[in-house]
């Protein structure tokens, strides 16, 4: 089973949620308000909740975590897709509560990745907003701020024809190597682009930051200062802010190099463009999205039957067609054994097995403490 297209699924997705949903029957009393992603609020996924709960969902997407927890704010939230970063965010708000464990009863499936936040007893330690460290909301660890379901670990997507790499490694450094000077691109997300130029930077020894998941504001015109000079150096080739921006410069050839995703890596190698995804030298960036229920939830048990859902395995089957992790193992019974070989043993596939991979973290997406000041000075930088 081949790995579906992100951006034809996008485009589809988001017409089918403009049309009327199929109501099951019995689902007058029984309604969540869902806000999410066009990735996660797919028809076949929300299709089978209903089936299997009688209840209706009427989703709300937006690409913005930001704008999907602030929503609850002011119009009637149930449910809400989040990231790890984020969901302290909205727990800190008082936007969402605390989730009790015993009530997820495949909770004990999850990946030992996010019960203790790493793979292995002697893997590292991800820095960051690691979902094993922070999502707890108590001491006992009875409750979460937010139910893990689904994540990747981002790398470096390489053009093979104009970049060598033995084995299939390079270093977050090589995104700033003078030699690859106008075929570069940079994510346009502030704190994200922030990132991943921090750890570059710090790979290729140009800077050492106590921590690149949190810089400080100091830290912050550092690296803004160095994004400038490359700028005017003409490093760059672009900014890329969407899968199908990045998708159209890599399949043109326009860029060569980039922080990319893998889905992107997967969909420009299908147009015959020797496109690969780098094993990252210093580790991956990794990311993970779940669930938070809301403060304002009106049927909490519903809810709670919808974070079940999504540990049951069929959702993280069909996140795995389009190249996302479960964050449990419960996925196995409704997966393709050919997909599985690829997405979760490596096998034709680059970055190798999952296993390999989650034992390489390095950092995680983070929401940094002084986002206001990222902001104002990533847009300083674009503007330069």
């Amino acid at each position: 089973m081949s790995i579906v297209s992100r951006r034809g699924l996008l485009v589809g997705t988001a017409a089918g949620l403009g049309a009327p949903m199929i109501r099951p029957a019995m689902a007058q009393s029984r309604e969540l308000q869902l806000a999410g992603a066009t990735y996660d609020l797919r028809e076949p996924i929300l299709r089978e909740f209903m089936r299997i709960s009688g209840a209706r969902v009427r989703p709300w997407a937006n690409p913005s975590t930001q704008a999907r927890l602030d929503r609850v704010r002011a119009s009637q939230v149930d449910v809400i897709t989040t990231d790890a970063p984020f969901s302290q965010y909205g727990f800190s708000e008082q936007l969402t509560q605390p989730i009790d464990i015993s009530r997820l009863k495949n909770w004990s499936h999850q990946h030992m990745l996010f019960r203790e936040g790493r793979a292995t007893p002697t893997a590292p330690i991800g820095l960051g907003a690691n979902p094993g460290t922070m999502m707890w909301a108590d001491d006992a660890k009875s409750k979460v701020v937010f139910s893990p379901a689904f994540f990747q670990m981002d790398s470096i997507g390489y053009n093979s024809r104009h970049i060598q790499a033995e084995n299939n490694e390079l270093s977050w450094g090589e995104l700033f190597n003078p030699r690859w000077r106008g075929k570069v691109a940079l994510y346009a997300i502030d704190w994200l682009g922030m990132l991943d130029a921090a750890i570059g930077m710090k790979a290729a020894g140009l800077f050492n930051p106590a921590d690149p998941t949190n810089l400080t504001n100091s830290e912050v015109d550092t690296v803004t200062d160095f994004l400038k000079e490359k700028k005017k150096e003409g490093h760059f080739r672009a900014f890329w802010r969407s899968y199908g921006e990045l998708v159209n410069l890599m399949a043109s050839e326009e860029v060569w190099i980039a922080d990319a995703w893998w889905p992107v890596v997967i969909e420009v190698a299908s147009k015959g463009i020797p496109m690969r995804y780098a094993v990252a030298k210093e580790g991956y960036r990794a990311w993970c999205n779940g669930y938070a229920i809301s403060a304002n939830c009106r049927n909490v048990d519903l809810a709670y039957d919808y974070l079940n859902f999504w540990l049951d395995g069929f959702p993280g089957a069909e996140q795995g067609k389009i190249g996302y992790y479960s964050t449990s193992d419960t996925y196995k019974q409704y997966m393709a054994q050919d997909l599985q070989d690829s997405l979760y043993g490596g096998v034709g596939r680059d970055g190798g097995s999952f296993e390999d991979r989650a034992a390489r973290i390095y950092v995680w997406n983070t929401r940094p403490r002084n986002l206001p000041y990222y902001t104002e000075k990533w847009n300083e930088f674009l503007a330069a």
